[in-house]
């Protein structure tokens, strides 16, 4: 298959490794084929915390007959109103997980956090180039909330994409981003109340909103045989402002947050 039918379907299987971060996935064009698949990835038990997990997620991506494209990847969905090149646009949904059990004793006696369902809209705009070396790149932007259900206010999340092939079975791909949360949700997240300090024995920290972390990711897709593709992945997080700053991060966590996996897709 070209270019232009295989990037954006397969960019899923490395980027359902990110999806629990909430920034908007590559979209693909008119042309492209559907997705189903599964990834197997490693990330960290909570935002901020040291020790990781094993986890496994779906993806689906599907073409209405009137070319409207839906994505599910991992806790993210979303729905484009518009075409599938050039301006983007609808809504999103999120799950975004909370924090309890983790396997440190001390981040495990700060107050627990519930999962709870985040929802918004996204923005975005793709150019394929298919003359010379062909590329695929995207701008996007989602804004997202949970009406005060654990946290008030919201989270703007923007970032760019390239996807490049180095054969015809073959595709690199990497991109950057950055999250801005209110003062609610950073604090909600990252915050160490006094009663966390009396029983965990962390300094207490009370946390302002602004630039909550910066994101990058590498990843590469290649065919296994037929319908059958994969990929691989790796995407870090790092925490900024006071979301690095929490004694909570600083004495028992990391601000550095790496995921990594693989995942399998079959396209049609």
């Amino acid at each position: 298959m070209p270019f232009s039918k295989l990037t954006a379907p397969l960019a899923g299987l490395t980027l359902l490794l990110a999806a629990g971060s909430a920034h908007a996935i590559d979209l693909p064009s008119m042309q492209m084929p559907n997705l189903a698949g599964l990834a197997v990835g490693v990330t960290t038990e909570c935002s901020g915390c040291k020790d990781t997990m094993v986890g496994l997620v779906p993806g689906v991506r599907y073409v209405t007959e009137s070319g409207r494209l839906f994505e599910w990847y991992g806790p993210y969905a979303q729905y484009n109103f518009s075409g599938l090149t050039g301006f983007q646009w609808g809504p999103a949904i999120n799950l975004k997980m909370g924090r309890s059990d983790v396997n440190d004793d001390v981040i495990n006696k700060l107050h627990d956090i519930d999962t709870t369902v985040e929802f918004g809209g996204f923005v975005g705009y793709e150019y394929d180039n298919l003359h010379g070396i062909p590329y695929r790149f995207r701008v996007n932007a989602n804004v997202m909330t949970n009406a005060g259900q654990v946290y008030d206010g919201a989270r703007l999340n923007v970032g760019a994409t390239l996807w490049v092939p180095l054969s015809q079975r073959f595709f690199i791909g990497s991109g950057v981003g950055a999250t801005w949360a209110s003062q609610s949700y950073v604090n909600t997240y990252y915050g160490v109340t006094d009663a966390d300090a009396a029983a965990s024995g962390l300094t207490p920290f009370h946390a302002d909103g602004g630039n909550q972390q910066v994101i990058g990711w590498l990843g590469a897709i290649g065919q296994i045989s037929g319908h059958w593709w994969g990929g691989a992945g790796v995407f870090m997080q790092r925490l900024m402002g006071d979301a690095a700053d929490s004694s909570f991060v600083r004495e028992r966590g990391d601000r550095n947050q790496l995921t990594y996996g693989a995942g399998i897709g079959y396209i049609w």
